[in-house]
């Protein structure tokens, strides 16, 4: 990955619902996010941004103008409640999505359409525009034509979970994926047989906040936790490395982390609390894992601030370094393809990336925009050229940055 100079090169609308998750599929201009309505948008981005001019609040407010919009192309159609994450195979070919309607979907990235639909995708843009107008002028505001999409259906449901599927990840060789609820259910299955191979409950009144799988689909990593109950009744927060083959527990980290507290103290929910939420804030909500296997990023999330980035020994279980720092919270975290970095979103509506042999924050991308109410950018995906980052931002955009200029 070279960075130098970073560009935001695409803002792309996606207004309504919350965007939730975002992906590349199969090169760097074919751009797919999710979002809490249970949408999943794809976008073929031309080769070149075409220049924007300014426009004239923005040459009275003295800012640059704001980087190009462009149409989506395809509407992925099957989920019936918002979508948790979007993860591509290796080649780019096959894209699978997790939800709250308890499924996991499987789409073909090349399949043919099977209809078409109009999608408005400004809907609060208008309702902004129709401020003081006339009710003539509304209506047309608010009823002028969409955009026209292509619409494909999934090819294959996996169904074996109860709950929201809050957590998922796919190993580096496209063999395994793993999901996780939020009832503290884990499935690891296999990607050719699209069956279980193991699967395993947690706490039972904890979720699934976050999952990550090695490259070669041996060893999971699995984060539970649940702010739903008071400091003297708090659920136990888990970190912990499971083998995917048997379901069986590798590693707890909460255990290597808090090595000062007694195993007879780790059922105190109160004392106990004070040791692990240090670590964990409100939870670990996002992790990835090096693409040697031997790193764990994991990010604190949920109103804790800064927000870190925990680089974690997958052997020893030891937080090699604690890295960046969100304000008010991490949301996603993602290695690059050479391991030398790691990025992260947050709560701060920017992207941070560091370098993980030091912890040296080198770039950040976009800018403070008032605070974890007003945007956040929920998840991040890499181009597979590594030359592009796109975030899924709840202000409801997709941005594309380019790395180096």
């Amino acid at each position: 990955m070279q960075i130098n100079k970073p560009i935001h090169k695409w803002q792309l609308s996606f207004e309504g619902d919350w965007p939730t998750s975002v992906a590349f599929l199969g090169n760097s201009s074919r751009v797919a996010a999710g979002n809490r309505g249970g949408q999943i948008l794809v976008w073929e981005l031309p080769d070149s941004a075409p220049e924007r001019e300014q426009t004239e609040q923005e040459k009275k407010d003295k800012k640059e103008p704001q980087p190009p919009d462009f149409a989506p192309v395809r509407l992925l159609v099957g989920h019936t409640n918002g979508i948790t994450h979007l993860r591509t195979t290796p080649d780019g070919k096959t894209l699978y999505s997790s939800s709250l309607d308890h499924t996991i979907r499987v789409w073909d990235s090349n399949a043919a359409e099977s209809g078409k639909t109009e999608l408005v995708l400004d809907s609060k843009t208008r309702e902004r525009n129709t401020k003081y107008k006339s009710e003539e002028v509304k209506k047309q505001i608010l009823e002028a034509p969409g955009v026209t999409v292509g619409t494909i259906k999934e090819s294959h449901v996996l169904e074996g979970h109860s709950g929201w599927v809050c957590g998922l990840d796919i190993s580096g060789d496209g063999q395994k994926l793993i999901s996780g609820d939020d009832k503290c259910l884990s499935i690891v299955w296999d990607l050719k047989t699209r069956k279980p191979i193991s699967q395993w409950h947690g706490y039972h009144r904890v979720w699934v906040r976050s999952a990550a799988l090695t490259p070669d689909g041996q060893t999971a990593f699995i984060a539970e936790y649940s702010d739903r109950y008071s400091n003297f009744d708090a659920p136990a927060a888990q970190a912990r490395l499971w083998n995917t083959g048997d379901g069986s527990m590798k590693l707890d980290l909460l255990k290597i982390w808090t090595p000062d507290v007694k195993d007879k103290d780790r059922t105190d929910s109160y004392n106990y609390r004070q040791a692990w939420t240090k670590l964990i804030k409100r939870g670990l909500v996002c992790a990835d894992i090096s693409p040697d296997g031997k790193l764990l990023a994991t990010g604190q999330g949920g109103e804790a601030d800064p927000g870190q980035i925990h680089l974690v020994d997958l052997e020893s279980g030891k937080i090699v370094r604690t890295v960046s720092g969100h304000k008010n919270g991490a949301c996603d975290v993602k290695f690059s393809a050479d391991g030398k970095y790691v990025l992260s979103s947050g709560r701060d509506t920017q992207v941070r990336i560091c370098q993980v042999s030091d912890g040296k924050e080198i770039a950040v991308l976009g800018k403070e925009r008032g605070g974890q109410f007003k945007d956040w950018i929920y998840a991040i995906a890499i181009s597979p050229d590594q030359k592009y980052v796109a975030g899924a931002d709840i202000a409801g955009m997709v941005h594309v940055w380019q790395l180096a200029s």
